[in-house]
C-alpha cells in the first residue's frame, strides 16, 4: 500500500514530461522555418505567446540589433520566432514590421551568431547588408514594400443570385436573411493571380477544377466560426468554403480557421462601415462606383476607393452590381485595421462605372 502514492507521483511526473514533449511538437509545427537574422527597428515587445501577447520580463528588442531568426508563424507572417539572449524563455515572436530578415549573403544559412565580428548578409530586398556581431549593429535598408498583396472579394448577393438562380443558397434567400442587406464573403486570394493551389495534389485540384467541391476535403473549423461562416458565405451551401480554402487559402496560411477568422474579420468591417450603408440605402436603386470609393474614403481614410474595382453583371439589359473586389497589402490578422491595408496597396481601375443595388428575389 506504501507505494502507491510513489506510483501516482511517477505517473504524475510522465504527464507532466508528455505534455512538455507535446507543447514544443505543436510548437514545432506551428510555425514555418527560416534561417538567418532578425534585425530590430524599433523597441518591439518579444512575446512569448502572440494570441496572449505575454512578455516574461517584459523584454523589448534593441534597435539595430541582430537577433537569431527560427521560424515565422505562417507563410503570409505577421510575426517572427527569434532568439532573444537574457531572457527567460530565450524564444519569442516579434511582429514583422518591427524590423527585417536578413540571411547570410553566401545562402549557407544561420544556425548560431558568426564567431567573427561581421557577417555579411541580404536582405528583403536583396541588397546586401553588414551585421556587426560584437556592437549589434547593422546598416539595413528601410523595408521598401508593404508586405504580402491580396484581394478580399466581397459579394452583394441579390445581385449574384440574379444571374445564378439555380444555386441553392439562392433559391432560400430571402429579405430577412444576413445576406439581404449586408456583403458575403467570396474569397481572400493571395497576389499574383497565379499564387493557387499551395502544396495541394494533382487529384484535389482536378475535383476543383471540375467544380466537384463536395469531394474536396471536409474543413477544421471551430464551431462558432463554421457557424458564422455559414451565414456570412452563403455559398457554404454550395460547398464554395472548400473550394476557396483549397484554391486560395492554402496560399495564405497553415490553417483553415486562420484563414477564415481573418476573412471574416476583414468583411465584418466593411459590414459595419458606411459602405454598408451605403448599399442598403439604395437597394433598388443605382448607385455610382465614385459614390462607392467615396464611401470607402469615408470609412477608411482618404485613397482607400482607389483601391475598390466594382464588378458588375448584365441581366435581361440591366447592370447590376455582383461584387467588390478589395486591393490590399500588409501583414493580416484579426484586428488588423482594412483601412491600413487598402492604403499601403496600390491603385486599382475602377472596373464598371455603377450598377444596380439588387433587392432579394427575381426581378
Amino acid at each position: 500500500m506504501s507505494a502507491a502514492p510513489e506510483v501516482m507521483m511517477g505517473f504524475k511526473a510522465l504527464a507532466v514530461l508528455l505534455g512538455w514533449f507535446l507543447l514544443g511538437q505543436v510548437s514545432a509545427f506551428a510555425q514555418v522555418k527560416l534561417d538567418g537574422y532578425f534585425i530590430a527597428h524599433d523597441k518591439c515587445a518579444a512575446v512569448q505567446s502572440i494570441k496572449k501577447k505575454t512578455n516574461p520580463g517584459s523584454i523589448l528588442l534593441e534597435p539595430q540589433k541582430a537577433y537569431l531568426i527560427k521560424g515565422k508563424n505562417k507563410p503570409a507572417a505577421s510575426h517572427y520566432f527569434i532568439e532573444v539572449h537574457g531572457a527567460k524563455p530565450k524564444m519569442r515572436w516579434v511582429p514583422v514590421t518591427c524590423g527585417q530578415h536578413v540571411v547570410p549573403a553566401d545562402g549557407s544559412g544561420a544556425t548560431a551568431l558568426p564567431d567573427n565580428n561581421t557577417a555579411a548578409t541580404r536582405g528583403g530586398n536583396g541588397n546586401p547588408v553588414v551585421v556587426d556581431v560584437d556592437k549589434g549593429e547593422v546598416k539595413v535598408p528601410a523595408p521598401t514594400e508593404a508586405g504580402p498583396e491580396y484581394v478580399l472579394a466581397i459579394s452583394w448577393q441579390p445581385g449574384f443570385c440574379e444571374i445564378r438562380p439555380s444555386k441553392p443558397e439562392c433559391q432560400s434567400q430571402n429579405e430577412f436573411r444576413f445576406d439581404a442587406t449586408n456583403f458575403t464573403l467570396h474569397g481572400l486570394w493571395p497576389q499574383p493571380r497565379s499564387n493557387v493551389f499551395c502544396g495541394v495534389s494533382k487529384k484535389l485540384q482536378k475535383l476543383d477544377k471540375d467544380r466537384l467541391w463536395q469531394s474536396l476535403p471536409k474543413l477544421t473549423l471551430d464551431e462558432a466560426t463554421r457557424e458564422e461562416l455559414s451565414e456570412k458565405m452563403p455559398g457554404v451551401t454550395s460547398f464554395l468554403h472548400r473550394h476557396e480554402w483549397i484554391k486560395h487559402g492554402t496560399c495564405y496560411g497553415s490553417s483553415e480557421e486562420e484563414y477564415y477568422a481573418e476573412s471574416l474579420d476583414l468583411l465584418d468591417q466593411v459590414n459595419r462601415s458606411e459602405v454598408q450603408a451605403l448599399f442598403e440605402k439604395r437597394i433598388g436603386g443605382f448607385v455610382s462606383t465614385n459614390d462607392i470609393r467615396e464611401a470607402f474614403d469615408n470609412a477608411f481614410g482618404t485613397g482607400a476607393g482607389a483601391r475598390v474595382e466594382v464588378v458588375c453583371k448584365t441581366d435581361d439589359g440591366r447592370k447590376i452590381i455582383s461584387e467588390l473586389r478589395l486591393f490590399i497589402s500588409g501583414f493580416i490578422e484579426e484586428g488588423t485595421p482594412l483601412g491600413d491595408l487598402l492604403i499601403q496597396s496600390r491603385n486599382v481601375k475602377e472596373g464598371c462605372s455603377g450598377g444596380i443595388v439588387d433587392a432579394v428575389g427575381q426581378q
